[in-house]
Formats: structure tokens, C-alpha cells, sequence
């Protein structure tokens, strides 16, 4: 929507005996008459639309009307439609306010009097208002990293987030992105929230920048500098693998999809061994590389097989876990951090046991709600955990 400002000016003019030819030549009276003396009006230029300024010496007692006129076209007149600025006289000065005025936009105006049917009028001005302050839009202090996709956390200033009429980032190999580079645009306008880039280059810097559009501009906020990961390189053997087995299809398809996730949103290197082991009642794996998944079929699944993945790589499985791990709570800074960016919530806190984590650490078939983010922020977060000192081998 359009911003609304406010500005006061003050209007000086000076009132001599001028004669008809005077007014004349400065073109002065717009209907001119012989035995009429008006005004002659000096209006001085604006000053980094400072307030302006015209006086007079003498001669108020003879004008019936005086003011300005202004408006979006130039020689506003009298007889135009055009809004009159109130005023407040004292000897020889009068105070004009504008009121109601767009930002970023050219006005002019000139002073004038008026007695009986006579006009005179001063020198237009022009001026154009300046902006309003800026919309505040940032990024938060967090960046969050995967080898093709970065998580940017958006901040809004609550008191001016209805102006805004799209916002998102801009991002490019070079600084300085703008409209011209490469956009994600935001659908829903919240005050605080987090946008993801994604198709990116592993291993690559890049600049980004938020920005809002208004009815009247756009603006940019601060650039950031965020570097995506290097892919990691987890990897399976699945142990007698059975391709006319529907239970080793099934734990296949599940842990190809859970390394993939694992491969873009960790840098994590290691090689495990998957068995199908038909008495184990769920599934379980060590730091060592093995894991087992039964024959219940609701943990052959991404989940289960992302969970199992996470032991080992340390979680409940390595002396370190227990350093994390203080009276239920996780310690580690980057994980918690992870956390609360990806859930919008500050005051997120990763909680855990001598075995597990929790949330997003998938522990049973309930957890596994099947959704790509449930499935992000998990890895995310062992990504996390690596550098809190969570060792993978």
C-alpha cells in the first residue's frame, strides 16, 4: 500500500507596492486590473526538504486570501482541483502544512494572495519527498548449509510487514544479488520465518540477499555469504540381497532414499552393512557399520532406516554421545541452533538419552510421518551434531 507522509513548510512572501506593468513583467497577476495592487511573492528553493519559507514586510491587511497551491502537475492554479494547504498566519509569515503526501514522488506548489477577483501568484517550486525508512527485512544471524540446498531465516519489522507485497531472496555467484538474479519469492507473508534455496552447487559460495516490494519500491537487506556443503558419501552393501524378496525391496527402497537425504543434507563419509534379520522384533545398528532391520514391515521404511543410520555415526553409540547428553538435555550449540531456525523457535532444545534424541530423531515407526522436512531436518541436525564434535568413524 502507498505510504502516507507528512510535511510542513514555511511560506514567505514579501508584499511591495507593485504596479500592474511590475506584476507584469513577473508574471505576477493572473488577472490583472488598474487600479488593483497584490502581492509580489519571492518563494525560496527546498533545502533537503527542510521547511521553506516566504514573508512578508506589510501590507496583509489588503489580501483577502492567501495560500498555496500544489499538486502532481506543474502551475497549479486557483481555479484546479487542487488541495489547499491550510495555514497559520502571524505577522508578516504563514505556516503551510502538507499533509497526506506519497513518498518518492514530485510535487509543486506556489504561493499565492488574492483580492477580490485578482490573483497573484510566486515562483514555483518543485520537490520531490523522500522515502519513508526503510522496511526492515533481514536475515537472521543463522545460515544453514546442505551440499545443494542453503536455509536462509527472514525477519520482518511486525509494525511494517502489511506494506509489503512480496518478499523473498535474491542470490548469486556474485555480489550485490538483485530482481535480476536468481529469486525464491515467498508465498505466505509471515513477520519471521525461514526460506530454503535449492539446485545449488556443492561446495560453492554464494550471495544472497533479502528483499520487499512495496506499492512505491523494492529494498534489499544486508548480503550474506553462505557456502553449501561438500556431498557426503554414505554409503550400503545390503547383505544377501534378494531381489524377489518384497521384504529386502522394501528395506532396499528405504535405505536408498535415507542415504540420498543423508548425501545432501550431511557431508558425513562412512560405509555401513544392511542385513534383513527376521527375529529383530524393530531394527538396530552399531557404531561399527551394522545395522538389522526385521520383518515388521512398518520400520522398513526411510525412517526406521535415517534412525539406524544415525547410530552409526555416533548417536547412542559413541563415548562422546554421553559429553552431549547432560541430565536429558543436548549441549551441543550448532544442533540446537539447527533446531530452533528450522522450527521457527527460539527457544528449541534438542533432548535425548543414553540411546536417543529427540525430536526429528525418528525413534519408532510413529515418528515417521513420511514428510520431506521430518526427513531434512533430521539429517540436518546429525550434520549438526558432527560439528559438536559427534564423531561418523
Amino acid at each position: 500500500m502507498k505510504r502516507i507522509l507528512n510535511y510542513i513548510f514555511f511560506f514567505l512572501f514579501s508584499v511591495g507596492c507593485s504596479s500592474e506593468k511590475a506584476l507584469n513583467v513577473n508574471n505576477l497577476i493572473k488577472e490583472p486590473a488598474d487600479e488593483i495592487v497584490l502581492a509580489t511573492f519571492i518563494t525560496k528553493e527546498p533545502e533537503n526538504l527542510a521547511p521553506y519559507s516566504i514573508t512578508t514586510n506589510n501590507g496583509m491587511t489588503s489580501i483577502t486570501d492567501q495560500d498555496i497551491r500544489f499538486g502532481l502537475t506543474a502551475n497549479p492554479d486557483y481555479e484546479g482541483d487542487i488541495t489547499r494547504a491550510g495555514i497559520v498566519k502571524s505577522p508578516g509569515e504563514f505556516e503551510v502544512n502538507l499533509a497526506n503526501l506519497l513518498e518518492g514522488t514530485l510535487y509543486y506548489a506556489r504561493a499565492y494572495a488574492k483580492k477580490e477577483t485578482h490573483i497573484a501568484y510566486g515562483n514555483e517550486i518543485n520537490f520531490t519527498t523522500t522515502f519513508a525508512e526503510s522496511p526492515l527485512i533481514s536475515i537472521g544471524e543463522k545460515q544453514i548449509s546442505g551440499a545443494h540446498d542453503i536455509f536462509i531465516s527472514i525477519n520482518l519489522e511486525q509494525t511494517r510487514a502489511a506494506e509489503f507485497e512480496e518478499v523473498g531472496l535474491v542470490y548469486s555467484l556474485d555480489e550485490n544479488p538483485s530482481l535480476k538474479d536468481k529469486i525464491v519469492k515467498r508465498d505466505v507473508i509471515n513477520t519471521s520465518f525461514t526460506e530454503r534455496i535449492s539446485d545449488l552447487k556443492e561446495n560453492t559460495s554464494y550471495f544472497i540477499r533479502p528483499f520487499a516490494r512495496t506499492s512505491k519500491r523494492i529494498v534489499y537487506g544486508d548480503e550474506v555469504v553462505v557456502k553449501t556443503l561438500t556431498k557426503g558419501k554414505f554409503t550400503y552393501f545390503f547383505n544377501g540381497y534378494d531381489t524377489a524378496n518384497e521384504n529386502h525391496i522394501r528395506i532396499k527402497e528405504a535405505f536408498d532414499t535415507a542415504t540420498d537425504y543423508y548425501n545432501r543434507f550431511t557431508s558425513i563419509v562412512k560405509h555401513v552393512v544392511v542385513n534383513y534379520s527376521p527375529g529383530t522384533p524393530t531394527a538396530d545398528a552399531n557404531f561399527a557399520g551394522t545395522i538389522r532391520v526385521g520383518a515388521n514391515e512398518r520400520y522398513q521404511r526411510t525412517g526406521t532406516a535415517m534412525h539406524e543410520m544415525a547410530h552409526t555415526v555416533g548417536v547412542g553409540q559413541h563415548w562422546k554421545w554421553n559429553d552431549l547428553i547432560e541430565s536429558g538435555v543436548y549441549q551441543g550449540v550448532e544442533a540446537n541452533a539447527i533446531l530452533q531456525m528450522m522450527t521457527n523457535n527460539n527457544t528449541a532444545t534438542i533432548r535425548g538419552d543414553e540411546i536417543h534424541f529427540w525430536p526429528y530423531g525418528i525413534n519408532g515407526a510413529h515418528e515417521d510421518n513420511g514428510k520431506d522436512m521430518t526427513y531434512i531436518i533430521h539429517a540436518l541436525l546429525i550434520q549438526g551434531m558432527k560439528k559438536d564434535g559427534l564423531p561418523s568413524n
